[in-house]
């Protein structure tokens, strides 16, 4: 009868535990990563470019500036990035953004050739 009264009170000790953890509350991880968005324009007449090549951080990451001259790059990581650019006939051009986890708009100029 005492083996069975210690095997109880063992159970509902080992219940009680796995509930108690289960309800425990995770932490809440700060986001390690950002959205940059932008836009290209000429620096002299203020015209919008298309098809400009934007690499992050050495080619990273490579996206493409859409008809308007906006592009979005996703997954950056928060903090000290570099950004080039690349257009025929304008010259290229590196631009250092410091990333928070807020959106980051930026407007970039290049220079034709």
């Amino acid at each position: 009868m005492e083996i069975m009264k210690t095997t109880l009170l063992l159970t509902v000790l080992i219940f009680a535990v796995t509930l108690f953890a289960a309800n425990e509350k995770v932490p809440v991880v700060a986001a390690t990563t950002t959205t940059i968005t932008g836009h290209v324009v000429d620096k002299i007449t203020g015209e919008a470019l298309a098809g400009v090549k934007i690499s992050l951080n050495e080619s990273e990451i490579i996206v493409y500036s859409d008809l308007d001259g906006n592009f979005e790059i996703n997954n950056v990581k928060v903090g000290n990035n570099s950004i080039k650019t690349r257009l025929i006939s304008y010259d290229p051009s590196i631009i250092d953004v410091s990333c928070t986890t807020d959106a980051n708009n930026i407007k970039i100029k290049l220079d034709n050739k």
